[in-house]
């Protein structure tokens, strides 16, 4: 379809958002031109980027695309899509999202997709997120959690990634709770050594716990972008499309 890279999650709440954007403020300071998408979205109005993911990609980004193309399915519901859609009698359709994303590709050298979910969460009776990526032909970014329980999710999500033969860009960590015991500190560590060991891909992070995200975004995911998971993310990023480009 074109250059660009889909950032999915291995559970809903682990950072999806936050990375995407911290990644495309990096691109953007390496001169990139990048575009953004976030193909569906819940519990939101429908004509609105007030604290919506999709605003805040287009506002990182800083384009002035319309709202359908960039986010074409949004639904107020705040419940996953395909119930989403259900309760307003709509259906979501993978190929107006590959449509929608061809245009967005022919106007920007990468384009930063953001999913909903994780991989396996159902956009119709018959398809998922993960059906969505293959469509696509686009390889990921994989968002995990540090804590406990991370490297059960993020090992499944890359066995069923595999099981589709899409490729990965990289395993993002990312503490999505403060780790302020001792134990705490010991998992994180025992998490992000472990995945390193068995990923057989590259993991990153893990990026700190943000603890004043609602009140200084714009401060906090600056600060994101210039450290050092997220411009290790931005080079491969840029070597996988703007440098295979020419």
């Amino acid at each position: 379809m074109g250059s660009g890279l889909f950032v999915t999650g291995t559970d809903t709440g682990v950072g999806k958002t936050l990375v995407s954007v911290a990644l495309v403020r990096r691109l953007l300071h390496m001169h990139c031109s990048v575009g953004v998408m976030k193909p569906v979205e819940t519990g939101v109005q429908s004509d609105s980027l007030d604290d919506s993911d999709a605003g805040r990609l287009m506002a990182a980004a800083g384009v002035e695309d319309a709202l359908e193309l960039v986010s074409p399915y949004r639904f107020r519901a705040p419940l996953a899509p395909l119930a989403a859609a259900c309760a307003e009698g709509r259906s979501i359709e993978v190929q107006e999202i590959l449509r929608q994303y061809g245009r967005l590709v022919a106007r920007y050298s990468c384009v930063v997709v953001e999913g909903v979910g994780g991989l396996l969460v159902p956009m119709g009776q018959k398809w998922s997120v993960r059906d969505l990526i293959a469509q696509l032909g686009l390889p990921v970014v994989l968002v995990g959690r540090a804590s406990l329980g991370g490297v059960n999710h993020a090992l499944l999500s890359l066995e069923s990634l595999r099981r589709e033969h899409i490729g990965v860009m990289a395993l993002l960590l990312n503490e999505t709770t403060p780790s302020t015991t001792s134990a705490q500190q010991q998992q994180t560590a025992s998490t992000v050594s472990f995945l390193r060991e068995r990923a057989g891909v590259p993991v990153l992070g893990p990026l700190p716990y943000q603890a004043h995200l609602d009140h200084d975004w714009a401060d906090a995911i600056e600060l994101l972008a210039q450290s050092s998971p997220i411009m290790d993310l931005a080079d491969r990023a840029w070597r996988a499309t703007v440098g295979n480009s020419g």
